[in-house]
């Protein structure tokens, strides 16, 4: 069994598995970084830390223009680094079975841990090493 973060990005259902998730916070005030690639956002300061705020949205959604961020996800990706993730909303934490989640490789430039199926829906299951592929 894992524990999913349930979250929708550019529209889209997405689920962040619960082992990477550090915190969930309300969007806030993001400082611009010069020269940085398009996806980040900006960083910000937690709690002393300086972490960097990702958007996956444009590769995940065709849908423009993209709806405001709401919430942001931190997770701990390599190396123990926090990175925050921008999610249009949160939407639930749900238990599913590992082998419930299909392994499909890569989806429209981001490699997946998986898709799952939630209801109605096919989520993709995102893990923070996708956040630091679109990154780098």
């Amino acid at each position: 069994m894992t524990n999913l973060v349930l979250t929708r990005m550019g529209g889209r259902p997405c689920a962040i598995s619960c082992e990477h998730v550090v915190e969930i916070i309300p969007r806030v005030q993001l400082d611009h970084v010069p020269d940085a690639p398009s996806e980040v956002l900006g960083v910000i300061n937690l709690r002393g830390r300086v972490v960097p705020v990702i958007d996956l949205r444009p590769r995940l959604s065709q849908k423009k223009p993209l709806p405001f961020y709401q919430h942001l996800v931190i997770v701990r990706g390599p190396n123990g680094k926090l990175l925050g993730l921008a999610v249009d909303e949160v939407r639930d934490v749900v238990t599913v079975q590992e082998d419930a989640i299909e392994k499909p490789g890569e989806i429209g430039g981001v490699r997946s841990p998986g898709v799952v199926r939630i209801e109605d829906d096919l989520v993709l299951v995102l893990g923070p090493e996708d956040a630091y592929h679109g990154s780098s």
